[in-house]
């Protein structure tokens, strides 16, 4: 189950209520921690799960977000540490693209017909504007995604980070739509194996295996050890979803 709090924030402490390409969900920061709600399903728990998952890979610790669970004013939700250093600025993709162009990325993308050119468009761009290769970056955002179903990976949720006009590519974060939570084509009687299916990816293909193979594998689990670990966590659909892919998606 990871750590818990219990927390009461107030209303001043709200940052955005919008920005998701799923809906309203309200996210507060306070002392160096950023708090969401749940929205539709059980975000917080994939949030730790996926976060966790990534401490069985070869990834350094700052190349993603710890989250834990637990109750934000009576209900539940999720908190990460503020990974912003002094004088950073998180720029996410689509707002780059937005502020020099005053167009939405998403809709120009969708004017290309094949994957790799939306891939390549969008890694030009990045390179062009800040002299950042983001290759590096999406292959391990996709190679996460591949395995969690994340289902929300829009351009909002890829970012940057700026300061004094030096560019570094964020940490993994905002995995909460993942693991088939709130995806309400999933029938407990159709089984995993049918199940798994009805996740559509984001945001270059609506399948995760096509963009896997565009970008390559982004790093490496140790499946073994975080099968372990998954034992000792509660039972939950997510659980189930996450111990199945790790043994069926290579």
């Amino acid at each position: 189950m990871g750590k818990q709090f219990d927390v009461s924030i107030e209303n001043d402490f709200i940052v955005t209520q919008t920005g998701t390409s799923e809906g309203t969900q309200i996210k507060y920061k306070k002392d160096g921690y950023w708090y969401k709600l749940n929205r539709d399903g059980r975000e917080g728990l994939c949030e730790y799960l996926a976060a966790k998952l990534l401490t069985f890979s070869n990834l350094e610790a700052d190349e993603y977000v710890l989250y834990e669970q637990g109750m934000i004013n009576g209900m539940p939700g999720c908190r990460s540490r503020d990974f912003l250093r002094n004088g950073e600025n998180l720029i996410t993709i689509y707002r780059l693209y937005y502020n020099e162009f005053g167009q939405d990325l998403s809709a120009v993308i969708r004017d290309f017909e094949y994957p790799e050119e939306r891939i390549r468009y969008v890694v030009d761009f990045v390179k062009t504007s800040t002299g950042l290769d983001i290759t590096d970056y999406l292959a391990k955002t996709i190679t996460l995604d591949r395995i969690i179903l994340n289902e929300d990976r829009h351009l909002n949720n890829l970012a940057i980070i700026e300061k004094n006009d030096q560019y570094r590519p964020a940490p993994l974060f905002d995995n909460g739509r993942s693991l088939l939570t709130a995806n309400y084509s999933v029938r407990s009687v159709y089984g995993l194996d049918r199940n798994v299916k009805c996740a559509v990816a984001k945001p270059f293909s609506g399948s995760y295996d096509t963009m896997f193979y565009i970008l390559g594998e982004g790093f490496s689990l140790d499946r073994e050890a975080a099968l372990s670990w998954l034992k000792e966590e509660e039972d939950s659909a997510e659980k189930d979803v996450l111990v199945y892919q790790l043994r069926n998606c290579r």
